[in-house]
């Protein structure tokens, strides 16, 4: 919803201007990594451009998949948090405190939770905030969705 948000910042009808180039409906699924797959498909000039993060692109880098040189950063969104983990606001605040702890408490050293982590493409779960979600709510009231 941000990535949209912020398009429609600069102008841009998703609906319009992105339609035509969406990944998601238009790709074959692959089993691997999907944004490893925008880029590669973007390298090939499957397509012009696409969509992923910095993280992505410094991952491939490191690695040797993508050249530093390889790709032009043509936009970068403002800073967001993309995946939380949310619950009602009337909800136990001890049960919400134990279901904090359990996330934090995965360690990749086991193998569930490395398993987990690999699952979520991170290495650890952090306590979620409660501030700074005022783009998202814009957004969201301005998608109708609040």
């Amino acid at each position: 919803m941000l990535p949209y948000y912020f398009l429609q910042q600069l102008g841009l009808n998703a609906a319009h201007d992105l339609a035509v180039c969406s990944f998601y409906d238009e790709r074959q699924a692959s089993a691997d990594w999907d944004e490893r797959d925008v880029v590669e498909r973007v390298g090939r000039r499957e397509y012009d451009a696409g969509a992923v993060s910095r993280r992505t692109i410094e991952a491939l880098q490191a690695e040797g998949t993508v050249a530093p040189d390889g790709l032009r950063i043509i936009w970068s969104s403002p800073g967001y948090s993309h995946c939380c983990f949310t619950a009602h606001s009337d909800m136990d605040p001890v049960l919400a405190h134990k279901i904090t702890q359990t996330f934090v408490a995965i360690d990749a050293r086991d193998p569930a939770g490395k398993a987990v982590l690999e699952g979520e493409a991170c290495t650890a779960f952090v306590p979620g905030i409660t501030t700074g979600w005022e783009t998202l709510e814009i957004a969201a009231e301005q998608a109708s969705i609040l």
